[in-house]
C-alpha cells in the first residue's frame, strides 16, 4: 500500500479513529513504498554522518531533499484521510490548516536526552511514520498513556496540564510507572514503512531510548491545534 491511499466514502478515517479510541493507537501497515522507504533512510544515514553522528531534527519540509516526506502533507489523499480520522472523532469540520512536521533522527550520546520526557502533544490528531528503528538494543519503542484528558476548552487549562507534567515530580512518577510495567502504559513496537496515528493532544507519551551507536529516525505530523485562535497563546508567543 502507498501513501495514495484513498477513501472516499471515509470508511477507512472513522475505522481508524474507532481504534485510536479503542486501542489507543492505529496502523496502516506498509504505507510507504519501499523504494520511498529507502530513500529517506538515505537521507538520515546522510544526514547524521554530515552532524559527526550526532541528533538531528527537522522542521517543515523544506530540507527533506527528495524524499516521499517532502511531499506527503500536501497529498490530497493524506490530507482527507487525517481529517476523515479528526472528524470522526471531534464531530466538526476539519480545519483548513496545514501540519506541523518534524523528523527526528536520534543518534549518538543525545539519544538518551531526546528520550523519556513524557508530554502532551499541542495537536489533537498525531501521525506517526517510522523511517529507521534499531536493529539491536533497545529498538526505542513509544511510550502512550492512551486517551489521558479530554480536549481543553480554553489554552490556559492546557497550559496548567502541560505545567503539572513538565516538571521533575510529575516525570519521575511517569518513569516509574513505566518501569513498574503499568498495564496502562503502551509500549509499542514500530515497523517502517508504517503509518500509526493516535490522539496526540490527548495522550501522555515519549519514546524510549535507542543505543549510541544506533538510529531512531521518525517522521511526526501533527494537525490541528485546538487554541490555534487563544489570544493567550498568541500573546506568549509574542514574548
Amino acid at each position: 500500500m502507498s501513501y495514495m491511499t484513498k477513501d472516499p466514502s471515509g470508511t477507512l478515517a472513522s475505522a481508524l479513529a474507532g481504534q485510536i479510541n479503542k486501542n489507543g493507537y492505529a496502523v496502516i501497515e506498509d504505507y510507504v513504498d519501499l523504494a520511498e522507504l529507502r530513500d529517506a533512510q538515505a537521507f538520515v544515514v546522510k544526514s547524521i554522518a554530515d552532524n559527526n553522528g550526532g541528533y538531528v531534527g527537522f522542521s517543515g519540509t523544506e530540507r527533506l531533499g527528495n524524499t516521499f516526506l517532502a511531499d506527503l502533507p500536501k497529498n490530497p489523499n493524506f490530507l482527507a484521510l487525517c481529517h476523515g480520522i479528526y472528524e470522526s472523532e471531534v464531530g466538526k469540520p476539519a480545519p483548513n490548516v496545514g501540519f506541523y512536521q518534524i523528523l527526528r533522527c536520534l543518534s549518538g550520546g543525545a539519544a538518551k536526552k531526546h528520550s523519556m520526557r513524557f508530554h502532551f502533544d499541542s495537536y489533537v490528531l498525531t501521525a506517526l511514520i517510522p523511517i529507521t528503528v534499531p536493529d539491536h538494543g533497545n529498538p526505542g519503542r513509544l511510550i502512550i498513556h492512551p486517551n489521558s484528558r479530554g480536549i481543553r476548552r480554553t489554552y490556559l487549562r492546557n497550559l496548567v496540564d502541560k505545567v503539572l507534567v513538565d516538571n521533575r515530580l510529575s516525570q519521575a512518577l511517569f518513569n516509574a510507572l513505566y518501569r513498574r510495567g503499568s498495564k496502562r502504559v503502551i509500549r509499542l513496537s514500530l515497523k517502517p514503512g508504517n503509518l500509526y496515528f493516535f490522539w496526540g493532544y490527548r495522550s501522555l507519551h515519549t519514546n524510549e531510548p535507542c543505543d549510541a551507536d544506533a538510529i531512531r529516525a521518525t517522521a511526526l505530523l501533527h494537525y490541528a491545534d485546538p487554541h490555534a485562535d487563544s489570544w493567550i497563546k498568541q500573546k506568549l508567543r509574542r514574548h
